[in-house]
């Protein structure tokens, strides 16, 4: 059995990563592996074992539960440091290329918690599991404070966009974050195994930074810098990120691409660290490089297997041939990584100077305004999707329709869905009469709930690169889910329920793309009601700490009611503020708040007229704009 004393491990390491404000260093023995993150006055370390291992820790210490997640041991000496256990310690089967295979809690043989020192050791680690450990070293007081109060907004849950699971406090930051990489927090299919993720990395990013502008702790700040130096460390020679969830082989997802150069551009906005611009540097120029010439412009692909077909056949899809467009035959046209690319490197773009990647963007501009302009074959699709709508109706509606419209709906269900994908290919389009607007063009699949994710991503896009067909597109997807009942839909979905944080997201930045329409703001508000319905958590956009959509010094606090029960999403910014506020409790709550950055005075946008005494209905929603 090895012994480790913990108090020892948090010495000197061998560098990996040294930037301005923060560094990870690393070490190895053999059969112990460990990463050190390093700031002013906190340490946490991740440890990898591989055989029986008795952790000691010097010093009269005493357990109690932390209120951000986990567990604190305390001094008895008040000048002693302050040691965080965020998670409970996990064996882990990984394979070569750093995938979890498997997961389980290990066997816990002696805990001593004794007045001169604490000892702690683990039964057996099967050959090839390892344990997995995380701990945090403390020596400012006002850090453990910041954990042991935690204000309703900081433990209200927030939508992770790659998982499509919930984070809760910061302790959840560590459900992630694995011996220093971000992954999922699921099993991904088709090899139920756990990726890594950029996503939840920007994801999580957000949510730190718009809780820590909300309430002014330095943890999150701390947290942040984890995740940056995660995203560094885990970036290849050329740029990119890599992934293997479709494949044996590290394919790359250029989506995860996409949201590593935003957290990448978001952390460059608050400190010009040479090391960030590099990476960013090079993870814009690997994203520009994954395009195809399509429709006089350029397309971007969606993931490494799209770049010939013999790689593309090692993927889990049925797809078909086909040169719509003028594109490869192994593009699978897919719309919504086109427009992240996109805006992504539009960003970089405006964020630096670089000139030399728009016509690369200006070239994918016309590309998307020719694929989203095709309406070929209006006699065939204008039927054929007037009965498709009928299987996006929430089941009491369906239920309630004539027999004959039944019928239509399971033909519709039964022959006509699993064909479309050879009508596309024949008259290919991907803007559909009545508003819906379909993923990609060659694949067997049929993914409605991505409308909301294309949603996202048209508001995204035009916020940045406005066109007329663009905002067209926009206002028939909103009308197009007001009337087919399809967000009802999605919520009684086991699968498809994720949607609702996707279509949360989007109505965040319709809404900041039309600041005047409240018949969005409406749906945002039965939005954030379905969400807290599913116990999902808000999109972290809300928070009103996305730079993509307001630039951090135009940024305005999110304001933090007292009731838990009370949900925010912060429209405006300094200049404008906007807040909504939405009651998801079962009864009213009288509004008062721990702190609100300016006066705001209230209109009723749903449920009702304004209550006496500030209080606010259960499921109403009131706006607040600058009194």
């Amino acid at each position: 059995m090895t012994n480790f004393d913990l108090c020892s491990l948090f010495s000197d390491s061998k560098p990996l990563l040294d930037m301005t404000e923060c560094r990870r260093g690393l070490f190895d023995s053999g059969n112990v592996q460990g990463l050190l993150d390093s700031f002013h006055d906190a340490r946490c370390l991740f440890l990898r074992v591989t055989e029986l291992a008795r952790f000691s820790l010097s010093g009269g210490y005493r357990l109690v539960r932390c209120v951000a997640g986990g567990w604190l041991f305390l001094g008895r000496d008040v000048t002693a440091p302050t040691y965080w256990l965020p998670v409970a310690a996990n064996l882990r089967r990984l394979d070569e290329q750093g995938h979890i295979l498997e997961e389980r809690a290990p066997e816990l043989e002696v805990f001593d918690l004794g007045v001169s020192g604490v000892s702690i050791s683990f039964g057996s680690i099967p050959n090839p599991w390892t344990l997995d450990a995380v701990i945090w070293r403390l020596e400012d007081a006002a850090l453990v404070d910041e954990l042991q109060g935690c204000a309703p907004i900081e433990t209200q849950g927030y939508f992770l966009l790659g998982s499509h699971t919930r984070y809760g406090r910061p302790a959840d930051v560590y459900r992630h974050l694995v011996h220093g990489w971000v992954y999922e927090d699921r099993y991904a299919w088709p090899f139920k195994r756990r990726i890594c993720s950029e996503n939840d990395a920007h994801a999580l990013h957000l949510i730190m930074t718009g809780l820590q502008r909300s309430t002014g702790k330095r943890i999150y700040g701390l947290l942040k810098a984890q995740l940056l130096l995660s995203l560094l460390t885990r970036q290849s020679p050329d740029g990119g990120w890599r992934h293997g969830e479709w494949t044996q082989d590290m394919e790359a997802h250029y989506r995860l691409n996409t949201s590593a150069l935003h957290l990448l551009m978001d952390a460059w906005s608050e400190s010009h660290d040479p090391v960030i611009g590099t990476a960013m540097q090079l993870a814009a120029e690997f994203l520009a490089d994954q395009r195809d010439p399509v429709a006089g412009g350029a397309w971007f692909l969606h993931d490494e297997l799209e770049h010939d077909i013999l790689r593309l056949n090692k993927g889990p899809f049925r797809w078909l041939k086909s040169r719509a467009f003028g594109k490869a035959e192994s593009n699978m046209l897919v719309l919504n990584t086109q427009l992240d690319i996109t805006v992504a490197l539009d960003r970089f773009r405006e964020l630096t100077g670089d000139v030399r990647l728009a016509d690369h963007v200006h070239a994918a501009c016309l590309a998307t305004r020719e694929v989203l302009a095709a309406r070929p074959a209006e006699w065939l699709y204008r039927p054929l999707f007037k009965v498709i709508t009928l299987t996006m109706l929430p089941t009491a509606q369906a239920a309630a329709l004539p027999l004959s419209l039944r019928a239509l709906k399971r033909l519709a269900w039964k022959y006509l869905i699993p064909r479309l994908p050879d009508i596309k290919v024949r008259f290919p389009r991907l803007v559909m009469p009545g508003g819906y607007v379909d993923r990609e063009l060659c694949v067997r699949t049929w993914a409605h709930h991505y409308l909301s994710i294309n949603l996202m991503d048209l508001a995204r896009h035009q916020r940045r690169l406005p066109d007329a067909a663009t905002d067209q597109v926009i206002h028939d997807v909103l009308r197009f889910a007001a009337a087919s009942g399809i967000v009802l839909r999605w919520k009684e979905l086991k699968y498809e329920k994720y949607a609702l944080g996707f279509w949360a997201e989007a109505l965040y930045h319709v809404c900041r793309l039309y600041p005047d329409n409240l018949d969005y703001r409406r749906l945002l508000a039965q939005a954030m009601l379905h969400l807290a319905d599913l116990a999902l958590g808000l999109p972290p956009s809300l928070l009103g700490a996305n730079d993509e959509a307001v630039p951090a010094d135009r940024q305005m606090a999110c304001p933090t009611p007292s009731e838990p029960g009370i949900l925010v999403a912060n429209l405006g910014d300094a200049g404008r503020p906007e807040v909504l506020l939405v009651n998801c409790g079962p009864q009213s709550s009288l509004l008062t708040w721990i702190a609100v950055p300016c006066k705001l005075g209230w209109r009723p946008l749903m449920g009702g007229e304004l209550a006496q005494a500030d209080t606010i209905a259960s499921h109403a929603a009131w706006l607040g704009t600058a009194a």
